[in-house]
């Protein structure tokens, strides 16, 4: 059998931390992430005013400040809590147009 060289590796993106299964970042770490990912540049600070705002709805957890200044975000159930939000709404949406519909 012949040897063959290790596959590389092929980066995602600026990793995310992990911490007792929990999903941390900070704000530029999120932004380095979001620029690999769909090759768009985000200005930090408005970036961090909309995670505030979803820390209010409860859609992020802010959960410390770094030695630095950077915000460390708990996106662990980030994920669900938006989908959640998203499907309720289309749902609502799909109830109001179809209480619009004449019947037939």
């Amino acid at each position: 059998m012949t040897k063959q060289p290790p596959s590389p590796t092929i980066s995602a993106g600026p990793s995310l931390e992990s911490d007792d299964d929990r999903v941390l970042a900070t704000t530029s770490q999120l932004a380095a992430r979001i620029e690999a990912t769909i090759d768009y540049q985000l200005d930090e600070a408005a970036l961090e005013d909309v995670l505030l705002e979803l820390d209010r709805g409860d859609y992020v957890r802010w959960v410390t400040v770094t030695q630095t200044g950077d915000v460390v975000w708990d996106l662990t159930e980030s994920p669900d809590r938006i989908a959640e939000t998203v499907a309720a709404a289309l749902v609502e949406r799909l109830h109001s147009w179809l209480a619009s519909k004449p019947a037939r």
